[in-house]
């Protein structure tokens, strides 16, 4: 055989060889691909199984942590019941003291002093005293007053009349004197039944006849009462 081919024989065979490994190597690939997507398969199903795993627990920790908010809301939810509950308490007795204006229905009273009489022996009892103011104010709180003003100084649980013949004094406030007008806010039908009572305010209904000493009254259903304008402090007592 010629050189010329043995070369060529060399480089079929050449050719050949490099065939069969590559053909090989393909074959290998197929029958290993089938196993290695087995493999992929697997760790598909392992990291689904761990996901839903995490997920589970995740769930679990949100219901308990679900859980937790319901109660602290219902928590904060009557906590904030209690507060709205106090602040109604305070409210009403900041009401009841006098601290704040109100309105509503009620009645309006008007004191006048009388005119001496002819055996009066030097005695002013035609004049407007803090007795008479006294006596209308308890007998309209005992009748469903809800808040009273006299001469528009609103009266507080606390209140105290004095004064002389002709003179009323309220609280600390300066001395006032007829016409003194009365203004209460609350149950309007019974004060002013209370009020038409005749039997009622015995002092007064006296000196009306003896001194045509001036009472007048006169339902409303909408009156105006100021808040106290002076101190509720108790500085020099303390409870037992």
């Amino acid at each position: 055989m010629s050189p010329r081919h043995l070369g060529s024989a060399v480089l079929v065979a050449i050719v050949a060889l490099a065939t069969g490994f590559v053909l090989a190597g393909q074959i290998k690939a197929q029958l290993l691909t089938p196993s290695n997507q087995l493999a992929r398969y697997q760790a598909l199903v392992r990291s689904v199984q761990e996901l839903e795993v995490t997920n589970a627990d995740s769930r679990r920790q949100i219901a308990a942590l679900r859980g937790q908010i319901d109660t602290l809301e219902s928590d904060a939810a009557a906590r904030s019941a209690q507060t709205q509950a106090l602040r109604n308490q305070v409210s009403d007795l900041r009401t009841h003291a006098g601290l704040v204006a109100v309105r509503g229905p009620g009645v309006e009273v008007d004191l006048r002093n009388g005119f001496p009489g002819p055996d009066t022996g030097g005695q002013t009892g035609y004049l407007i005293n803090f007795q008479d103011v006294q006596d209308v104010v308890y007998l309209l709180f005992a009748q469903g007053a809800e808040g009273i003003a006299v001469n528009d100084r609103r009266i507080t649980p606390l209140t105290a009349f004095s004064g002389s013949a002709g003179e009323v004094v309220i609280d600390q406030g300066p001395p006032q004197s007829s016409p003194i007008k009365i203004t209460a806010v609350g149950d309007r039908n019974k004060m002013v039944a209370a009020l038409d009572d005749p039997s009622a305010l015995p002092g007064i209904r006296a000196r009306q006849i003896q001194f045509q000493l001036h009472l007048t009254f006169q339902g409303s259903p909408d009156l105006a009462l100021p808040p106290y304008d002076s101190s509720l402090q108790i500085t020099h007592v303390s409870p037992a």
